[in-house]
């Protein structure tokens, strides 16, 4: 099921790009700290691109061989040796606190969580963390057969399991659901209970409540959606399905003939050309679809048809229900409908956005060549190329990545950060008062907090890690260090850095 893991010749540090802040006020100081989490170990080569970062950013963990063995290395320390460890391990549980990966011991794999050896087998796959961090679940093979692993106990064996976007807990990590393969049918399982048998299933799906879980199959040539194991009414194709915020509602698209419809909590829609997935408003009172009519489009809203146009993009509803913003075009213009009023008209426009409190928005707007982002119906200034925009949590700033010929700056409030030649997603601190992000300047990488950049240099950040903040004045990051010791040798450490803001 997984092959072994090769080291890299040549290792390229990945860096997400993320964008800065206003300039620093004269009374604020950066107060520094760094701590080595990896470094050099001596008799192993880390195979750098296995690191990977905790979700908290506060750990790491690879893969590194000695000779012909390979082991685990946890913030440094080397864990026990075995022939191979699997690609795509080892992984964090997501409240960083475990650790799992899987290992190729003799002849036979099997997974180690936080130090301890399960069974072994034929193969196994990458082992998966519930959402609470308390479950693991991974598939085996054993004599040509499979089954899934959870905490420890074998479940029934199939003739197959497919492990694409199969396997997953429900949102309450109580539960556990996949499809599997059986004398060349398939049926779906949930917690550990058999369903009915089908000519073909798609990989279930738990509602956000957790209470119910639902996946399409194939009866003689015709598809349906089995809830909770009820099977709905027979289609020629059943397409894309959404669940309620709240559980208790559900909506799917459905094919008849050459036609397509929407079937929400069981009734059918109006047939159009082709209907698109459902929305939810967030307080699952309401349901919106975009459809395509002919050449026109359409968005349906709690069932009643709007207005057509040549195209229609995007849909948002604010965190509260109480506004949406579409996206549409005519001819070459685009313009955004809010709660029923029209915009400005402009070249393109791209991913609306609420704020926290509902209360304001940005938009991504293109006029000639030029972007710039929208506040509450005002144009900013034009740009080069920008990133998506962000509000503060308290929703009374925001925030975005631009680019200006060939340098970037970070847009805090409408006012430009120092430019510098890349950046990366900018980060609000809890209270919204600051405002963090990484830059890239002559070479070097630097942090930056509401203007004040770093004096830790970095030739990169490790790949996966994020600025997070600690408190409403400190935050950290896992960054990473080059230094030549050699002619041709060069030693590389990854470092936990710390900035408190005084």
């Amino acid at each position: 099921m997984k092959k072994n893991l090769c080291p890299l010749a040549v290792f390229l540090a990945a860096m997400v790009f993320l964008p800065a802040a206003a300039p620093a006020a004269a009374d604020k100081t950066m107060r520094e700290e760094t701590s080595i989490l990896l470094g050099p170990i001596k008799g192993y080569e880390i195979l750098l691109e296995s690191l990977t970062p905790s979700p908290d950013s506060l750990h790491v963990a690879g893969v590194a061989k000695k000779g012909k063995r390979f082991c685990v290395v946890h913030d440094g320390e080397p864990l026990k040796e075995y022939n191979s460890i699997a690609k795509g391990t080892p992984v964090f549980s997501p409240d960083s606190k475990h650790l799992a990966y899987s290992a190729l011991k003799g002849t036979r794999w099997l997974i180690v969580r936080d130090g301890v050896e399960g069974k072994g087998y034929d193969s196994v796959s990458v082992p998966v963390f519930s959402d609470d961090s308390n479950r693991l679940f991974y598939t085996a093979e054993k004599g040509g057969k499979q089954f899934v692993v959870l905490d420890g106990k074998e479940g029934a064996k199939y003739d197959g399991i497919p492990q694409e976007q199969n396997i997953r807990f429900s949102p309450d990590s109580k539960k556990l659901a996949y499809m599997a393969i059986k004398e060349g049918r398939m049926l779906v399982v949930v917690n550990g209970r058999e369903g009915k048998v089908y000519n073909r299933v798609s990989a279930p799906v738990f509602s956000p409540d957790s209470k119910h879980v639902v996946y399409p199959a194939e009866i003689g040539g015709k598809w349906v959606m089995v809830i909770d194991g009820e099977e709905g009414p027979e289609y020629d194709y059943t397409g894309v399905f959404r669940f309620s915020p709240d559980g208790s509602r559900f909506a799917y698209t459905a094919q008849k003939g050459d036609k397509g419809l929407m079937v929400t909590d069981g009734e059918e829609g109006p047939l159009f050309t082709s209907p698109a997935a459902p929305m939810f408003s967030p307080d699952s009172r309401h349901m919106a679809y975009l459809a395509v009519d002919g050449s026109k489009c359409l968005m349906v809203v709690d069932g009643v048809q709007g207005k057509k146009y040549d195209e229609i993009k995007d849909m948002a509803y604010s965190p509260d229900s109480s506004r949406y913003i579409l996206t549409v075009r005519n001819g070459k213009d685009w313009w955004t409908i809010i709660n029923g009023k029209e915009g400005r008209k402009y070249s393109d426009l791209f991913m609306p956005v609420f704020s926290p409190d509902s209360q304001h928005y940005l938009i991504t707007a293109k006029k000639g060549d030029k972007w710039l982002v929208v506040h509450d119906g005002k144009d900013g200034a034009l740009y080069d190329l920008i990133a998506p925009p962000q509000f503060s949590p308290d929703s009374q700033h925001f925030a975005y990545m631009a680019m200006k010929g060939e340098k970037w700056v970070v847009v805090r409030d409408g006012k430009e950060s120092n430019e510098y030649d890349g950046v990366a997603i900018p980060k609000f601190s809890p209270d919204s008062r600051h405002l963090a992000f990484t830059a890239q300047k002559g070479g070097s990488w630097v942090v930056v907090i509401d203007g004040m950049e770093s004096e830790q240099k970095f030739a990169g950040f490790l790949k996966g890690a994020s600025l997070e903040f600690d408190s409403e004045t400190s935050l950290h990051t896992l960054g990473i260090t080059f230094e030549m010791i050699s002619e041709k040798k060069g030693e590389m450490k990854v470092i936990v850095f710390k900035g408190n803001i005084e």
